[in-house]
């Protein structure tokens, strides 16, 4: 019986020595498996952050192009307008009393 407990206590004890050896290479997977996921979130965020730039650069571009029509069109009504009230200044005289008199007379409505 003696030895049979003695062949159990050295059973239980590879048993905890290999149980040790596999928590200690655990430990060293999770440990890469860390670094891994830490290096993966740096790249996402630099990625996220260029893509970020990128749209604010277009946004940017877009706006920038949509300001610069917007002023080149009014210049260009602005012309048309000097042109028609040189060319019929009696129209254009007549065509802002009656436009001042219109809003004259909604604005004084309360």
């Amino acid at each position: 019986m003696r030895i049979m407990a003695q062949g159990k206590a050295a059973s239980t004890q590879q048993d905890v020595e290999e149980l040790s050896a596999q928590i200690a290479a655990l430990k060293t997977d999770l440990g890469a498996i860390t670094e891994t996921l830490k290096s993966l979130g740096v790249h996402s965020g630099e990625e996220a952050a260029a893509r970020a730039r990128e749209l604010a650069a277009q946004v940017q571009k877009t706006g920038r192009e949509g300001l610069s029509y917007a002023q080149n069109s009014a210049e260009e009504m602005g012309a048309q307008a000097a042109q028609a009230v040189r060319n019929q200044p009696a129209t254009a005289m007549g065509l802002a009393v009656g436009v001042g008199f219109l809003l004259g007379f909604i604005s004084g409505r309360k």
